[in-house]
């Protein structure tokens, strides 16, 4: 203990000293964070999920990256929200010079952009694929470039001098390249739901932009579809609610049944299907006629015992923690969610709770095999659901004869625990934090698409609250108050 200690105290010392004198201008390339020790404290169950993860790459709920070293980091360094390898290594090369060399953004995203295209002819063998191993596959290039130039148009990241670029804006370029890739290549946008097409528990209202932008993509001929974890068997009434702006809007445009049959919902991550029928409502969809072969080998006495273990795993982690919850099992998905509507439970502890889930189900001896599932922090909330949306997608794909490289899914939840980061296995990605930034997406989009329609529509999105909106009011009192 007193070794570790000393071990501390000497790295805490050389990252202030780093701090203190190594500050010396960013645009100069010699910029440097300083480093933080990592892990030193780990508790003993923490240290056995580490080491899983690190002799079985699988073990982490996102297959597509190791994530062990940024699992350490991300409990030290406290940016949850914030953990992707291939964008770490942008900002890596930006910041640390003991990466390979300090570059500026200009220079790191040329490169990457290089190393991308490297990558889609040998992923194999490829110099990305060393430095970020287990790094997703690209269904399309990437004009990391292109997309530097528009983001920098916006936000002046290259100008700045003493404020390195952030993960979110790295992540904001490598969206916007993936946008403008898009044109050509789409025939299917799926969207998850909450805080990605509307606030967290809301609904789509008529008023929003994003309605008009979703149906002139379906007016375009894309697929659109919704993938959500929200799961209501039988009940295509609760989704109809959800969606009821969209649905409005195309009973008072009297949308013609070619265009609503591009619409769909996918519930529960891939157990339920959706779709418009006669009269603007909802309608499931029977499972033998769209669920792939591997859903429908699903046994049902399997999936009870899945749910069952997940369920007496997350009351003891709900009271480990001693949360005020309440607890809903559903027919494919069990989870917890505050007591009082009011109430927000700490994000480090809801996704303490799915990575105990993770660890729980995947290691207990009990656990069926053959059941995918999905164990994620829903930002307010945790669940367990059984399937995941790779396997919904996929699913949507087969049954409407569309490839992985003519769907993108846009989603707020790609972390270790967020339950849209699988959809990178089957289809392009867009990682959003908000329906803003969604709508902000879909404006490229709609501005590249080619048409006058769609350029119209891109160029009807406001730019901030609507007049006479609570929001509209509260910016002109904040404006207000600050020219006082």
């Amino acid at each position: 203990l007193s070794a570790q200690i000393l071990v501390l105290s000497l790295s805490l010392g050389a990252t202030r000293g780093l701090h203190s004198l190594s500050f010396i201008g960013f645009k100069n390339r010699e910029f440097s964070l300083g480093a933080f020790s990592r892990g030193l404290f780990l508790r003993k169950p923490f240290r056995n999920f580490i080491a899983r993860a690190d002799q079985n790459p699988e073990y982490c709920s996102r297959p597509l990256n190791p994530l062990c070293e940024p699992i350490v980091n991300s409990m030290t360094g406290g940016r949850l929200k914030e953990r992707d390898a291939l964008f770490e290594l942008v900002l890596k090369w930006i910041t640390h010079p003991e990466w390979d060399m300090t570059l500026t953004l200009r220079d790191a995203m040329a490169k990457t952009e290089h190393l991308i295209d490297e990558h889609i002819v040998n992923p194999a063998g490829s110099e990305l694929s060393r430095k970020c191993p287990g790094v997703a596959s690209f269904y399309t290039r990437l004009p990391l470039i292109r997309a530097l130039d528009f983001f920098g148009s916006r936000v002046s990241v290259e100008e700045r001098q003493y404020v390195p670029p952030t993960f979110s804006e790295v992540r904001q370029v490598f969206n916007i390249a993936q946008v403008y890739e898009m044109r050509g290549h789409i025939k299917m946008l799926t969207f998850d739901a909450d805080d990605t097409l509307y606030e967290h528990g809301m609904d789509l209202e008529p008023g929003d932009w994003i309605v008009d932008a979703l149906l002139m993509l379906l007016e375009s001929g894309i697929y659109v579809a919704v993938v959500t974890a929200a799961g209501y068997p039988g009940k295509p009434d609760r989704y109809a609610a959800r969606f009821k702006g969209l649905l409005t809007k195309m009973k008072q445009l009297g949308t013609p049944k070619e265009v609503t049959d591009r619409f769909y919902c996918v519930g529960g991550e891939c157990n339920y299907l959706f779709r418009i029928k006669e009269g603007y409502a909802m309608e499931q969809v029977p499972l033998q006629e769209w669920a792939t072969d591997e859903m429908k080998a699903w046994k049902e006495e399997d999936i009870s015992r899945m749910l069952d273990l997940a369920d007496t795993s997350l009351r003891e982690a709900c009271v480990r923690h001693k949360l005020d919850v309440q607890y809903l099992r559903k027919e494919r998905a069990v989870g917890c969610y505050p007591t009082e509507a009011g109430v927000r439970i700490a994000y480090e502890t809801l996704e303490d709770v799915a990575l105990t889930l993770q660890d729980v189900i995947m290691t207990h001896p009990d656990a069926p095999t053959g059941i995918p599932f999905c164990a994620f922090n829903g930002n307010r909330d945790v669940w367990v659901d059984i399937g995941d949306k790779r396997i919904g997608i996929q699913a949507l794909q087969q049954y409407l004869k569309v490839g992985s490289k003519e769907t993108c899914h846009l989603g707020d939840r790609f972390t270790n625990t967020g339950n849209d980061a699988r959809a990178r296995n089957v289809a392009m990605t867009v990682w959003v934090t908000n329906p803003l930034e969604t709508e902000q997406y879909l404006e490229i989009f709609l501005s590249e698409l080619g048409t006058e329609a769609a350029k119209k529509c891109a160029e009807t999105r406001p730019t901030g609250p609507r007049q006479g909106t609570v929001e509209w009011e509260k910016a002109q009192v904040v404006q207000k108050n600050t020219a006082s």
